[in-house]
């Protein structure tokens, strides 16, 4: 087990490193390269409060930051990257922030691993404006199951329940109907009271086990003891290597078939159903409008059918060259929300989602990711649940267009829950 070696001959020499740094004035950050770590392994043995883990769905790419040296506004990120150009920003932003109203942090310990090459680079802490000690950030004597207990819930409610539901496809109906909007996607929320305390990192765990075929990113944010942000997204909203953008077109879902002949037949429908060819084209037209001024070359690949165990999507790639240099946060300013997760026009559809939905998403459906001067990438955080002490709040999001039926977006939500229901109910 590869962790077993980092505590045995990395974690020597990062002490050592430390020691001899001790008396080192300045922010000038110590690096080190490292053996092959696996950092969803190492996540187990996280100590500190804050605690951000992301593991990129197609780019051999994984981070892991510990700790706080440092957060950042959006008009401090710039002087950062000048300073650090190849150091990363975790994002701390609400599915209703804009960038300039969200925070970026910079980790005490940050664990990169690109293309199987693993290093970390160690600022001090913000506060004592000291190194702390790696008993601070890590415990190598954590306990960790092979298999994870998670007590069984004692309550529960739905947010908004079922007739609700009902009454809010109406007014988005109604929306449609008078002509100011073109599409919304509305979420609802599966809210699991418990008795005994919940550990964030045992769900998390067994949320990987129980979905290890779903290929998808991976997110783990703590930002305070005892609560955590957990996320199996499909969904890239963007990455960013100098002026090489990707990002995909995701919407339209169906179910997946008992087998291979049904699962074919619920992929024509997926394919040809209108409603849901005029889902998928609202995103894909409305992401290229925005990126085609910006942009040298954009290709648009054909339609393609995302495939997870529960469910399968409509897709498409996003490739641009940018014409100069776009900062990854002036990206996600134009980008987020995309018609998958906000609607169209998005102005008005964000007073819409203010008046229909019965609650403020927070991290749900949010940009969440890594950000640097010269490699960032965003996931958009559906597919979530947050964590607290005494309870779980599981999300899921549908898109609605004129003909969409209230019962059957009832089903899909419930169905994009999956991936979470099978951790509570032990299934």
């Amino acid at each position: 087990m590869d962790v077993e070696r980092f505590f045995r001959e990395d974690l020597p020499k990062i002490q050592a490193l430390l020691k001899s740094n001790s008396d080192a004035a300045g922010r000038q950050p110590l690096s080190l390269s490292l053996g092959s770590v696996d950092l969803s392994d190492l996540l187990n043995y996280s100590a500190c409060e804050r605690v951000f883990f992301f593991s990129s769905k197609d780019k051999n790419f994984s981070f892991l930051g510990l700790g706080l040296a440092i957060s950042l506004t959006k008009k401090e990120v710039t002087g950062f990257y000048q300073q650090y150009p190849k150091c990363f920003l975790t994002t701390e932003l609400t599915f209703e922030q804009t960038p300039s109203e969200g925070t970026y942090h910079l980790h005490e310990w940050n664990f990169v691993c690109k293309d199987n090459q693993c290093t970390l680079v160690m600022f001090k802490n913000g506060e004592t404006r000291s190194y702390s000690p790696p008993t601070l950030l890590l415990d190598p004597n954590t306990p960790v199951e092979e298999e994870d207990f998670i007590p069984p819930w004692a309550s529960y409610e739905e947010n908004p329940e079922h007739d609700e539901w009902t009454r809010m496809i109406e007014k988005a109906d109604e929306l449609f109907n008078n002509g100011e909007l073109q599409k919304i996607v509305l979420s609802r929320r599966k809210i699991f009271g418990y008795n005994e305390i919940l550990d964030p990192f045992a769900f998390f765990r067994q949320l990987k086990r129980k979905n290890q075929k779903n290929k998808s990113f991976t997110i783990f944010h703590q930002p305070r003891f005892g609560e955590a942000f957990l996320s199996i997204t499909p969904e890239k909203l963007f990455s960013l290597e100098e002026r090489n953008f990707e990002s995909i077109s995701l919407a339209g879902s169906a179910a997946r078939g008992k087998t291979e002949k049904e699962d074919q037949e619920l992929e024509e429908f997926l394919r040809t159903d209108d409603k849901l060819v005029r889902e998928h084209s609202l995103v894909t037209e409305e992401l290229c409008e925005k990126l085609g001024p910006l942009s040298e070359k954009l290709d648009i690949s054909p339609l393609i059918t995302m495939k997870l165990p529960y469910i399968q999507h409509r897709q498409a790639d996003i490739k641009a060259t940018l014409k100069q240099n776009i900062s990854a946060l002036e990206l996600i300013e134009l980008l987020h929300p995309t018609p998958a997760i906000g609607g169209l026009p998005w102005n008005k559809a964000r007073h819409c989602l203010k008046e229909i939905e019965p609650f403020d998403r927070g991290v749900y459906a949010a940009p969440i990711g890594i950000l640097s001067a010269h490699y960032s990438e965003l996931a958009v955080g559906i597919r979530s649940a947050f964590i607290q002490p005494d309870k779980i709040t599981i999300f899921g999001g549908a898109g609605i267009v004129k003909g969409s039926v209230a019962e059957e977006e009832w089903i899909e939500t419930g169905t994009k829950m999956n991936p979470f229901l099978k951790v509570v109910h032990n299934e």
